[in-house]
């Protein structure tokens, strides 16, 4: 059976600590699809849920971290994004205690939506930047990263 969504190279940013989470987070995607498909119950889902918001929180943390020792340029604008997608999930959260069934799949296609441009137009820009900085060159940066 296909995956709701699957990785693939375009999707990639180069900085293979990154692209481990971004994977993470499909796998995770996916774990809701099979949830909303399979039938699930409401608190079987929102546990899903949870797991997917906490790890996200995880993965900024990390990006944002990552973005700060760097010195990322765009690091303002980045962790706005972020700060955008937590507020629409928790929004989603807030329909989902009224309307488990509609609202999981509107959360679910808004993250796959999101998760994808994000990735693409954002993520990939701050990989090229680690890639071409000079602090991606200092050891421990190159070890830590996988560069």
């Amino acid at each position: 059976m296909k995956e709701f969504i699957e990785w693939s190279d375009a999707l990639s940013v180069g900085v293979h600590e990154i692209d481990d989470q971004h994977k993470e987070l499909l796998k995770m995607l996916n774990e809701l699809n099979k949830a909303i498909e399979g039938g699930w119950g409401k608190d079987a889902r929102k546990e899903v849920i949870d797991k997917l918001v906490e790890y996200t929180r995880v993965h900024f943390t990390t990006e944002e971290s990552v973005m700060s020792i760097s010195n990322y340029p765009d690091i303002d604008a980045h962790k706005k994004q972020h700060e955008i997608l937590i507020d629409a999930v928790h929004d989603y959260i807030k329909k989902y205690e009224h309307d488990p069934h509609s609202s999981s799949y509107d959360l679910l296609f808004f993250l796959k939506r999101w998760l994808t441009e994000h990735i693409i137009k954002s993520d990939k820009r701050f990989g090229e930047f680690l890639i071409k900085s000079k602090n991606a060159k200092k050891s421990w940066f190159r070890r830590l990263f996988g560069l």
